[in-house]
């Protein structure tokens, strides 16, 4: 960018100069400037600057972009790419958004027996994402210059739509079989999704009535944003049960080893009142042996 903005300053520069010398030529009758002459100092200065070889760069990467945007065409236009695409941009956003131990990617469900594109275990349940979205018939409208051809493509598009969401209320949305109330048809295109949004907002509703939640990769990563906050909250709220368990299980070994000494304390006191009173008894014992030894030493002189 900064190369292109420094070509871009120095043609503009060259542009001014030519102006200048051409301004000057006229009014300087004894200067004489033929064309000729004008475009050698041109080709030495686009050389000397090495502009030839950048401007052939620039070409050279504007090719290599106008080729990219053809293929990524040509895969949008490939149903079996573009459900490919979806599906690598799916799982990026979900790598990306949650720990990788909630996250199944195209794994069969245990109780349904169906294999989603991805899906979210929860507590709540399990949530199912589908990204296989029809756009045939979108790129057609987008594509058609007629208005009657737009406006036809437009109702097969929504017929479409219609069939995809009753599908994945069919296979995703089963509570009984432990997924959660809801699934995500995932639409891996912001215009597309705008389009329904702005244009399409009943079908939109509808579907989300039906527990088929319509998301492009901006809302989804709103939504996985709240899942993984509550998926947090969950673990804290886990964690914390198992920290209140320990610490019963420490209270509880806290009163054994309290009563444990209790015991052991009345026995110190009962034995340091005992042996107090064997002292006190050995000290009596001793003041009578004395005496009666200091009475026989009396009575023998």
């Amino acid at each position: 960018m900064l190369d292109l903005l420094l070509i871009t300053l120095t043609l503009i520069i060259l542009v001014i100069i030519l102006f200048l010398i051409l301004r000057f030529s006229r009014k300087v009758e004894k200067v004489s400037i033929d064309q000729e002459t004008v475009k050698g100092a041109l080709a030495t200065c686009w050389k000397e600057l090495g502009l030839d070889q950048d401007i052939g760069a620039i070409k050279q990467r504007a090719d290599d972009i106008q080729k990219a945007t053809q293929n990524l065409e040509d895969l949008f236009k490939v149903t079996r790419g573009r459900a490919a695409y979806g599906e690598f941009q799916l799982e990026q956003i979900l790598r990306d958004l949650l720990p990788q131990k909630y996250v199944h990617i195209r794994e069969k469900l245990p109780k349904i027996g169906k294999i989603p594109d991805a899906y979210i275990k929860t507590p709540k349940g399990i949530i199912c994402i589908d990204s296989k979205f029809p756009l045939d018939n979108y790129r057609k409208m987008v594509e058609a210059k007629d208005e009657a051809q737009r406006e036809t493509f437009a109702r097969n598009f929504c017929s479409d739509v219609k069939g995809h969401i009753e599908k994945i209320k069919t296979d995703y949305v089963k509570p009984q079989e432990g997924t959660t109330n809801f699934a995500f048809a995932f639409i891996p295109s912001e215009a597309v999704y705008q389009y329904l949004t702005e244009c399409e907002m009943t079908l939109v509703t509808d579907a989300a009535k039906e527990g088929v939640l319509l998301v492009s990769p901006a809302t989804l990563a709103i939504n996985l944003n709240l899942i993984a906050v509550g998926l947090q909250a969950m673990e804290i709220s886990e964690k914390a049960e198992k920290i209140q368990k320990n610490l019963g299980k420490l209270s509880a070994a806290l009163r054994e080893v309290e009563d444990a000494w209790n015991t052991l304390y009345i026995y110190i006191k009962n034995a340091y009142n005992k042996a107090g009173e064997v002292n006190e008894k050995h000290d009596r014992l001793k003041l009578t042996f004395e005496q009666i030894t200091q009475i026989e030493e009396t009575s023998e002189k």
